[in-house]
């Protein structure tokens, strides 16, 4: 029996180091009047691309919360409660991460405000009904791309 409930403990433990993983930066104005959250995944490509994005919004009116959608950080998160929301996401054989599309369709119903990023170079016709760009992984073209996801995300707010 103590056995039993051990395991039992080690496993909620498992499971709230996991949920205590999805957490969020901020960055920007705390009470600014646009609120943008930027869904990414850990690589060096993506860091610079959030990294510039995020210096192209901060303009001092804006709140941008920052998840890894690798680690669940979508999980809990409701597009309606931001203005715009972007997600960037590698292209590995043309296809968007499965929990990326899950968080899609659960939230399709308020996904107007969103806009889907992924690294191709080629032509990408998403499974998604949401606004969405493809761009290669190239550090020269950061500032084109992110000028383009600005005026994009802009548009909705």
């Amino acid at each position: 029996m103590r056995l039993n409930l051990f395991v039992l403990t080690m496993v909620l433990v498992a499971l709230v180091t996991v949920a205590a993983s999805a957490d969020v930066t901020y960055h920007g104005n705390e009470s600014g009047s646009q609120r943008v959250l930027i869904a990414t995944e850990r690589t060096r490509y993506k860091d610079r691309l959030v990294e510039t994005l995020i210096e192209k919004l901060d303009d001092g009116q804006t709140l941008i919360a920052e998840v890894d959608h690798q680690r669940d950080g979508l999980d809990g998160i409701d597009p309606a409660d931001y203005d715009a929301v972007f997600i960037t996401n590698s292209g590995a054989q043309a296809m968007v991460r499965p929990a990326v599309i899950e968080w899609l369709e659960t939230h399709r119903a308020n996904d107007d405000n969103v806009v889907l990023h992924t690294t191709q170079i080629t032509d990408w016709d998403p499974p998604v009904e949401v606004d969405s760009i493809t761009s290669a992984s190239q550090m020269r073209n950061i500032d084109d791309i992110t000028d383009d996801v600005v005026r994009r995300l802009k548009a909705l707010y």
